[in-house]
């Protein structure tokens, strides 16, 4: 496969499409995260994702403002794909002789149908390459408790990439989120943070390759009452040691259901070699 530089990959679509960021033109789904939705579009240039939409009829993931994924910006469903979870792998249908890079993603809505997370990334380039990840609240805001600690708990998938596509380039993660929220502390704000552990390494067919030493620290960030939102705080990845990696980027997500009984978010971390971009569906 030949791996494109993304210097020239920018330039190319700022040249095709006239150069308002990114890649011009008002696109078709949210250009920003609304009060039901956050995504990584103000962490990095790179993860450009910004709206998530799923037909359950045809299983066809449509992840927007990925640049060169798929004209309908859609992909689909591996269906060999073994996960330990109930989270899903897709891939973008590249057809030869055009400019259309193969992108990787995974997807999960909640058994309740109250929320949706997914991420994707690519080895497509000479760098971690595009992508991103979302959390979407799809029913409506819930007035969370004003007091009370609670714990919830859940499912995580990622796609992870290398800087330079060695080491099967990318690869998917599964694992289980774990998070605990304070209501009231602090003081008006709240709390929230946790962790994810228990992470296995699959291939792009979604079998089972390996695992990963460590987890994940979420750190502990604030709640957005107004808008039942969990705020952005870091990441960090932890090796088996008990070490820091080198890897950190950022965490965040939206409450769901009744009361808030429900927390889709979004993870990522990024070292000097590899990008991990992914999602977790937690419950109380």
């Amino acid at each position: 496969m030949t791996r494109i530089w993304m210097g020239l990959a920018l330039g190319f679509g700022l040249s095709a499409c006239g150069g308002t960021p990114p890649f011009g033109g008002e696109g078709d789904g949210d250009t920003e995260a609304g009060s039901d939705s956050v995504y990584f579009a103000e962490s990095s240039d790179t993860m450009t994702l910004n709206n998530i939409t799923y037909d359950p009829t045809t299983d066809t993931l449509t992840l927007n403002n990925i640049p060169f994924d798929d004209p309908d910006n859609a992909y689909e469903r591996i269906t060999q794909e073994n996960f330990s979870n109930n989270f899903d792998a897709y891939e973008s249908a590249p057809k030869a002789g055009t400019n259309e890079i193969q992108y990787f993603a995974v997807f999960r809505r909640s058994d309740t149908g109250a929320s949706q997370v997914a991420a994707a990334g690519t080895n497509g380039y000479i760098d971690f390459g595009y992508g991103g990840a979302g959390a979407q609240r799809l029913g409506n805001r819930p007035n969370l408790p004003s007091s009370g600690i609670y714990s919830y708990n859940g499912e995580y998938a990622a796609v992870r990439t290398t800087r330079d596509g060695t080491n099967d380039g990318v690869t998917f993660v599964t694992g289980d989120a774990n998070l605990r929220v304070d209501f009231d502390d602090f003081d008006v704000v709240g709390a929230a943070g946790g962790s994810i552990g228990n992470r296995e390494v699959y291939n792009v067919n979604g079998q089972r390759i390996g695992a990963l030493d460590g987890f994940i620290s979420l750190t502990d960030t604030t709640i957005d009452f107004d808008n039942s939102n969990i705020g952005s705080a870091t990441a960090t990845e932890i090796d088996g040691t008990g070490t820091a990696t080198g890897a950190s980027g950022n965490w965040q997500g939206v409450f769901a259901g009744p009361n808030g009984s429900e927390i889709a978010g979004i993870v990522f971390v990024e070292g000097s070699e590899t990008r991990e971009v992914g999602g977790f569906i937690a419950t109380q």
